[in-house]
């Protein structure tokens, strides 16, 4: 083989490392988020502000408003905080099966009853539902705020109850929830947490209770058994079970 056969095949090899290099780089995918914004009657003052709290932390944030969400939503404070580049219409979306991959986190500021209702009866008609969906299905962060369980007035009351089954049908499925004033912190510390990782055959029982106090997140290795009281466990506990991709 000739030096300059050589060098070739060398400089293919350097650009393909060099690609690969920059598409797995860390740091870009860990400060990268997904907000998602169904339809809503109430103020986006405070979720907005939250919001901008993480993009002045060094986030980049893509938002997608459902198609019912474009029609009763103020656009002119979202575009200005976080530019209309930034700001998707779920009809404009293509390829979202893998739309979320590059987001490690995934936040629905106000999650409103329609979207509630439809993500709770497994209603995956809609981009924005199969996004949350296929977030959950991959184990990332889905961070969610109801936007009526504190509402006590007479005419929500009704609704409320029909909301605590949501978010418990929800929660089974891995929605973390926080209220509005702690989407910030709740988005950050979730970055600074790191999921423990185990590759052992069995996850028991007393596995589970020998976890620190302040894991939240246990990877497991695919082909594990976890027993039917270790996830009864981890469940009381709150701790969410992934398996290792």
């Amino acid at each position: 083989m000739n030096q300059e056969l050589v060098d070739q095949i060398r400089k293919i090899v350097e650009r393909v490392l060099e690609a690969q290099a920059s598409t797995t780089t860390q740091p870009a995918d860990e400060k990268k988020l997904l907000a998602i914004f169904g339809a809503t009657q109430l103020k986006l003052d405070e979720p907005l502000q939250q919001l901008r709290t993480c993009l002045q932390d060094g986030w980049k944030i893509t938002i997608i408003l459902s198609d019912l969400a474009t029609k009763v939503i103020n656009l002119e404070p979202i575009h200005a905080i976080f530019g209309e580049e930034n700001v998707l219409r779920e009809d404009t979306l293509t390829d979202i099966a893998t739309f979320v991959n590059p987001y490690q986190q995934i936040v629905l500021p106000v999650l409103s009853h329609p979207m509630a209702a439809k993500l709770a009866l497994r209603l995956v008609d809609t981009p924005c539902t199969y996004l949350v969906y296929e977030a959950l299905s991959k184990g990332k962060t889905v961070i969610a705020v109801p936007d009526a369980l504190n509402n006590q007035n007479e005419a929500s009351v009704k609704i409320n109850a029909i909301e605590v089954e949501y978010v418990n049908v929800l929660s089974e499925l891995g929605v973390k929830w926080v209220p509005t004033m702690q989407i910030a912190e709740s988005i950050k510390k979730k970055t600074d947490d790191s999921p423990i990782s185990l590759d052992r055959p069995l996850i028991s029982a007393t596995t589970i209770s020998n976890l620190d106090a302040d894991v939240q997140e246990l990877v497991y290795a695919k082909q594990a058994i976890i027993t039917p009281l270790a996830r009864e466990h981890a469940k009381k506990r709150g701790i969410k079970l992934i398996p290792k991709s």
